[in-house]
């Protein structure tokens, strides 16, 4: 009797063993490290003939376009092609638009293939989407891994971001604002000091902002200076004043970054596939039609304009080089 109770035991761990191994394998051969930065010479100089889009003209063109998906397709005679993928941010393994980049990845036949998000990795496959989604990043990890081509960031470097912003705000505001608006989001409205003290550490560990604020006291005596009127940042939920402003700015200088990227894969004749939330594709669409001399969007300026919104004629001798004008 023990004897054979002994076997059944053995047999049952070593099953457990057996089957713990192979998840492991299957995990292994289903994790998509991060991306690469996209780094080329000359990329940051490479000039937009037009501002973004604004929040106004953002609405009009998505209702216009009936919302998402919203796909901006580039084909050049003497480069290479865009596919710019719009979509909604959704981790539902079912949504439609899991399907539809699919097959649209399959009859582009991309070489190359850019996702956004800073530098992370996912998991996927069936034993796992299941249970940890598959948010349109790790649909475009997915489909690059399968067919082996390159695979990118559309974000610029965190610390060029911040050089960017630290030209416009202090380095304390700028750092409430990415220690805020990562906090907030996985707190919930719901304080969690443990969860603050290393978003914070995080955040901060960055070339101009550290040292600026190193404790959560730091962030106290800030919020209360800046926002007296405010419920405390542990539960608050928003962006008030400058903070909003650096939202904006932040947009804008990731959305410049995106769009000298594209241009720039598209002009070296690569087949470019990127995914990423619709505001951006929209915010972008002028100045990715006009740099490849596409049919302008139905409300695409007719000159070049400035960040500042001032309008340059396309004969001026003067070009403004967006990221150089302070907002």
């Amino acid at each position: 009797m023990k004897s054979r109770v002994k076997r059944f035991a053995i047999i049952g761990l070593s099953s457990i063993l057996l089957i713990a191994i192979g998840l492991g394998i299957y995990t292994w051969l289903h994790w998509s490290p991060a991306g690469s930065v996209y780094i080329a010479s000359g990329v940051a100089h490479i000039e937009l003939p037009h501002r973004l889009r604004n929040g106004a003209e953002h609405d009009a063109a998505r209702s216009r376009n009936g919302g998402n998906p919203y796909i901006l397709r580039i084909d050049t005679e003497y480069a290479g092609s865009l596919l710019y993928y719009g979509a909604s941010h959704t981790r539902n393994p079912g949504h439609p638009q899991i399907s539809d980049i699919t097959s649209r990845w399959n009859v582009f036949k991309p070489t190359v293939a850019l996702y956004e998000g800073r530098s992370r990795g996912y998991f996927y496959g069936a034993l796992i989407e299941p249970f940890a989604g598959l948010p349109e990043p790790a649909l475009v990890h997915k489909l690059a891994r399968h067919d082996d081509i390159p695979l990118y960031s559309l974000e610029p470097a965190y610390a060029d971001e911040v050089a960017e912003l630290l030209q416009l705000f202090s380095a304390e505001q700028i750092a409430l604002y990415f220690f805020l608006r990562v906090y907030s989001s996985e707190a919930g409205g719901v304080s969690d000091e443990a969860l603050a003290l290393d978003l914070l550490s995080k955040r901060t560990d960055v070339d101009g902002l550290r040292r600026s604020l190193s404790t959560l006291a730091d962030v106290d005596r800030l919020w209360q200076r800046d926002f007296p009127d405010q419920d405390d940042w542990r539960i608050y939920q928003g962006e008030p004043s400058y903070l909003d402003e650096i939202s904006d700015s932040s947009r804008r200088i990731r959305g410049e970054h995106m769009a000298r990227i594209l241009i720039d894969l598209v002009e070296r004749g690569e087949r470019v596939f990127a995914v990423v939330g619709s505001g951006h594709v929209i915010r972008q669409e002028w100045n990715l039609c006009a740099a490849f001399d596409q049919e302008p969007a139905w409300d695409q300026p007719a000159g070049t304009t400035s960040q500042q919104g001032e309008r340059t004629h396309l004969d001026d001798a003067s070009t403004v080089t967006p990221g150089q004008n302070k907002l």
